[in-house]
């Protein structure tokens, strides 16, 4: 089975990438924050560690994580996200990988992971990484139009994230997405055919792309 990672800023259209491998391609896509919200669900071992380390100031009356109350805390004490980031993270890549697993166990082709960040321990676990790119004007106006955000606000938060080149030094491959959709689709297919295409004859079914352009 093929295991790509897909990376990108906000603004840059990993979304629509993604939309493409899945609707197109049929590859299940596994999301990296919906897997770490879910380590902190009540019961989960993600939840328990952290309030043993940092104590239960951020939860609710039902013991459930109060997001807004954590995300305050990591804000104002970079140590604290530090802890939450150590204790979360191995926890997460262990449910990716056993995901993956599962998914190999099935005869699955390809399977895509996306995250805002990989680090050098998690891309091991993939054949490729792909970075979506776009250039900073580009992804301003995007944000600009999609969510009503200010462009200080809009270049403030692509300032926040890794820089083009941290981006690029992780990745094996990149996908331009700074022209049209259609040219940004033609890329991903010709990259899809090429790395599904290439799998032996011996292993099991190769996902057929379905016919909707």
């Amino acid at each position: 089975m093929k295991r790509i990672g897909v990376t990108g800023g906000v603004g840059s259209g990993k979304s629509q990438v993604l939309d493409r491998l899945t609707v197109r391609w049929n590859v299940p896509v596994i999301h990296t924050d919906l897997v770490a919200r879910a380590v902190m669900e009540p019961g989960q071992e993600g939840l328990r560690q952290v309030v043993a380390a940092l104590g239960d100031s951020f939860l609710n009356p039902d013991g459930s994580l109060c997001r807004p109350a954590l995300a305050r805390l990591i804000f104002q004490d970079p140590q604290a996200r530090e802890t939450v980031d150590r204790i979360t993270h191995p926890l997460v890549w262990k449910l990716v990988q056993e995901e993956l697993d599962r998914l190999d166990g099935q005869g699955t082709a390809a399977a895509v992971v996306e995250s805002a960040v990989f680090s050098r321990e998690a891309a091991a676990m993939f054949d490729e990484i792909w970075y979506v790119w776009a250039p900073e004007e580009v992804r301003t106006l995007r944000l600009m139009e999609s969510r009503g955000y200010s462009e200080e606000r809009c270049r403030s938060m692509i300032a926040s994230q890794d820089s083009d080149q941290e981006f690029r030094a992780l990745a094996g491959r990149v996908i331009d997405n700074s022209g049209s959709w259609e040219e940004t689709a033609a890329e991903i297919d010709k990259v899809m055919e090429e790395l599904l295409y290439s799998l032996a004859p011996s292993q099991s079914a190769v996902s057929q792309p379905e016919n909707k352009g």
